[in-house]
């Protein structure tokens, strides 16, 4: 898993090819986001090498995680898993829509 520090981080995961991105945008204020890293993080268990995966801690990078929503033209919400295949969006889950069970299918080819 990538932690996104930088918007030189947020190139890097968005040039990826081959494989889908997982972006995770995550609040540590919020406790839905505390829930939602955790189907998080048990899909980056579960299927480590089906994905690219980027963690954003969005309160101490506000910078970026601006960058992700202009970037990407996904309005802003937290907790926040955004799927791209190829460089484009391909689904956006928000709050308790994020799940490992539902992120998993959103991988299958």
């Amino acid at each position: 898993m990538k932690t996104l520090a930088s918007l030189e981080d947020l190139d890097a995961l968005l040039a990826e090819r081959g494989k889908p991105v997982v972006l995770f945008k995550h609040s540590t204020r919020c406790p839905v986001s505390a829930m939602a890293e955790e189907e998080f993080r048990d899909l980056v268990r579960a299927r480590p090498s089906d994905a690219v995966y980027g963690f954003l801690d969005l309160l101490a990078h506000r910078d970026v995680s601006d960058a992700v929503a202009r970037r990407l033209g996904v309005p802003h919400e937290s907790p926040q898993a955004i799927v791209l295949r190829d460089g484009r969006v391909s689904a956006v889950l928000n709050h308790d829509e994020i799940r490992a069970d539902a992120l998993g299918r959103l991988l299958a080819p």
